[in-house]
């Protein structure tokens, strides 16, 4: 449309010219300025004689867009959203940092402190301590056999600060495993969980939580970090070979995966004196949960 007014335009202005060409030369010739004056507004009116066409039909809307409602981190450091239309999405694993961003040790010790005990045993030589982990919300914990060999009375400190007694549910010495129960009718008391084989790969990090020196030691659980050194699997029982320290009083306590899953208990150490050090071992977590389906039901 354009070009057929540009040439509207031309034919006009060169009309125009040649009409006043044509003007004898005694006549008074018109000043430039009148002819742009001529020729712009017949370009106007040519302009304002054209109109829009018709608009188009409008489509159809379109269907409404999902957004995210809520987001959290679960306690394997996962990122789980929460969408418009009711979905759960798992986003996987969020970092951070070295040892202080979402998905930390820093972030899971927090959850898994709660479960972590001290075991208190009377014995005809005084008072002897270990560690334990709280496996079922009645109250019932976990812990070795040789914390409570020849015990009579058992007291367990919570996290809090309380004390509570305990008994004797099961215990197997070969194993080096034993199950005993808050005195207690509640069903609220926080829970490890646990893993399985499949979390046992050499090299993975892992924590030990336990109360190292027991009652020589008073206040909260310690927590160690290390990695499985090895897999021990003969004779005998299989182990887990670890460097996270162990000292007297961390035995029956948990050990524990960055996703904050209970993946062995803390049994002994391999102690001066002798040229060597970080050899610890742990029961693996096939074993321990065989032990506890056999005593809680």
């Amino acid at each position: 449309m354009l070009d057929g007014i540009m040439a509207e335009m031309n034919i006009l202005s060169g009309g125009i010219m040649n009409f006043f060409s044509d003007i004898r030369p005694t006549a008074k010739k018109p000043k430039p300025f009148l002819i742009w004056l001529l020729t712009f507004g017949l370009a106007v009116a040519a302009l304002t004689g054209c109109s829009a066409g018709p608009t188009g039909p409008t489509g159809p809307q379109g269907q409404p867009g999902i957004s995210v409602q809520t987001a959290s981190v679960d306690v394997s450091g996962h990122l789980i959203l929460t969408m418009s239309d009711g979905q759960t999405v798992d986003a996987g694993r969020v970092t951070g940092s070295a040892g202080t961003g979402i998905g930390s040790f820093v972030s899971v010790v927090p959850q898994v402190e709660p479960c972590i005990v001290r075991i208190d045993v009377i014995i005809n030589g005084g008072l002897d301590s270990g560690s334990g982990t709280i496996i079922d919300a009645r109250g019932y914990i976990v812990t070795n056999a040789h914390v409570l060999a020849g015990g009579k009375d058992i007291s367990v400190t919570l996290m809090d600060g309380t004390f509570m007694d305990a008994t004797v549910v099961g215990s197997d010495a070969d194993l080096d495993l034993a199950i005993i129960k808050l005195t207690s009718n509640r069903t609220d008391f926080p829970v490890m969980p646990r893993g399985t084989m499949n979390d046992l790969v050499v090299g993975t990090d892992v924590m030990a939580a336990g109360f190292p020196l027991g009652v020589d030691l008073p206040g909260p659980a310690s927590f160690t970090r290390g990695i499985i050194s090895a897999i021990r699997v003969g004779p005998g029982q299989p182990q887990i070979q670890i460097d996270a320290t162990i000292n007297p009083g961390n035995s029956g306590g948990c050990l524990f995966t960055l996703e904050g899953k209970m993946i062995g208990i803390p049994s002994a150490a391999v102690l001066p004196p002798g040229d060597f050090e970080d050899i610890n071992l742990a029961i693996p977590i096939d074993v321990v949960n065989n032990f506890i389906a056999l005593w809680v039901k």
